[in-house]
């Protein structure tokens, strides 16, 4: 079994090896890596000449002894030049239709297929029962392949009505290979001396410790607040009234099967694992802006709905009580007196906006070290000695926290009046330490872009910290 604390940087380590001399490349190379550990397959949309099939090239080198296969797809090919040319011995002496597959797909780990959509219905067939079930049926039996993942390539999208929905929605990652950008990016690749890309012998992985981190994957702890903002992000694409604010400039609104939110899961606790983490965090969510697009027209408004929803639910910790009317009423909300207890056994804190209990046992009982907790149908929370729904810690004096976000158990007696600049200033305060969190999450993550790029998570925050500007306005 591989420790989390050595993975993080063995994956970083190879990462970087595997990225020397691939000019803004590395985005693309730890997706695929990412698919691969993950046994997904991904799909590269670009023009011809920009990479993608050095990516393929690439991954390879990610696994010890690991085997490839690449094919150049046209209107033409054969399921022989695919899956093996059909045994004359097998069919002259046994009367057995049976493949050579020796040096073709069903013994590949790693597969590259360029120009995919030109692939006729056979290989389709064949790729559809490969992507989903890992089995090829040769003859009278089946193999089981050793592939890991299918890089598919094309500088078109399927095109619509030709049967092809099928094998795109198999394609769980997808990701746009753009031209080089930078110029001095751009200059380097001119004069700059083409190195072999090599990788330590140390920093690639046996079949045996990438099944070990498939197992250990399945097993990373998804917290309610990741389940929420999938949750809502998936019925605002259902909804298509609400999905309009979002995607009006798009033709249509992504769909995404059951099947393929549960393999988004896998990806999520995959990246959780690689990062060195036992869970997922909301950094991790940004990976689905390459799981939830159709059509590259999509991909702005995917971004900018996946931003809003992260940032709607992590902000679900400040308090959301503070409105126009309180502030030319009340100068202030500290609460004060001792911890409101309405039958003797509970106390009492507000949670999403519903009032929800906890005995003061369970509570007395907390320390700084998480422990767990269940919802019941009663609204109570109650702790567990086993995983359950919220990791549980006891915070600052008369709080409680959930998923690390801080929740103050309510007081029995009225408002103490202040300052009302000091409240707005503590709600702001809060919003800053949020934004901060988020980011040093986005910079520890080796599968994400640098943090400044991710203007979308800026604009929702900002839109965030308007609050207080808004309430200072209508004071």
């Amino acid at each position: 079994m591989i420790m989390n604390d050595d993975i993080k940087q063995r994956m970083k380590d190879l990462l970087k090896a595997m990225s020397q001399g691939a000019y803004e490349r590395e985005e693309a190379i730890s997706l695929a890596l990412l698919a691969a550990m993950a046994g997904e397959s991904i799909f590269l949309l670009g023009l011809p000449g920009v990479g993608k099939s050095m990516i393929a090239r690439r991954l390879k080198l990610a696994f010890k002894e690991s085997r490839s296969f690449e094919y150049l797809m046209s209107r033409f090919s054969t399921p022989d030049e695919i899956f093996g040319p059909v045994s004359i011995t097998k069919l002259k002496d046994e009367d057995t239709y049976e493949r050579v597959i020796e040096g073709y797909l069903p013994t590949a780990d790693i597969v590259f297929l360029d120009e995919i959509w030109k692939a006729g219905p056979a290989i389709q067939n064949s790729l559809l029962t490969a992507l989903n079930e890992r089995i090829f049926r040769n003859g009278n039996h089946d193999i089981h392949l050793p592939l890991k993942t299918i890089i598919s390539a094309s500088n078109e999208l399927p095109a619509e009505g030709e049967g092809l929905e099928a094998l795109w929605d198999r394609f769980l990652i997808r990701y746009i290979v753009e031209p080089i950008n930078q110029r001095h990016i751009f200059l380097q690749l001119l004069t700059g001396k083409e190195e072999p890309c090599e990788v330590s012998d140390h920093l690639s992985f046996s079949d045996k410790e990438f099944h070990s981190i498939r197992q250990q994957a399945a097993k990373i702890f998804v917290p309610q607040t990741i389940c929420n903002i999938i949750c809502d992000i998936r019925e605002l694409l259902s909804d298509q009234n609400k999905a309009t604010e979002w995607m009006a400039a798009c033709s249509n609104t992504p769909y995404v099967s059951d099947r393929r939110w549960r393999k988004i899961i896998g990806i999520l606790r995959m990246s959780a694992l690689l990062n060195g983490r036992s869970e997922v965090d909301p950094s991790d969510c940004l990976l689905l802006e390459h799981l939830l697009w159709d059509s590259d027209d999509q991909l702005t408004s995917v971004r900018r709905l996946i931003a809003d929803v992260i940032v709607d639910r992590l902000a679900g910790s400040i308090p959301q009580s503070i409105t126009a009317y309180d502030i030319e009423t009340l100068p202030i909300t500290e609460p004060v007196g001792k911890l409101l207890s309405p039958d003797g056994i509970h106390y009492v804190f507000s949670a999403g906006g519903e009032d929800v209990m906890i005995s003061k046992d369970d509570y007395e009982s907390l320390t700084n070290d998480a422990c767990f907790g269940t919802m019941s149908i009663d609204n109570v929370l109650r702790i567990t000695h086993d995983r359950g729904e919220f990791t549980v810690k006891k915070g600052k004096p008369g709080s409680i926290v959930l998923n690390t976000f801080t929740y103050l158990l309510k007081r029995d007696s009225p408002l103490r009046t202040g300052n009302t600049e000091t409240l707005l200033n503590a709600i702001n305060s809060n919003v800053d330490k949020i934004i901060n969190g988020v980011h040093f999450m986005m910079e520890e993550n080796i599968f994400l872009r640098p943090v400044d790029s991710y203007k979308d998570m800026d604009t929702s925050f900002d839109q965030l910290k308007m609050k207080k500007s808004h309430l200072k306005h209508r004071k």
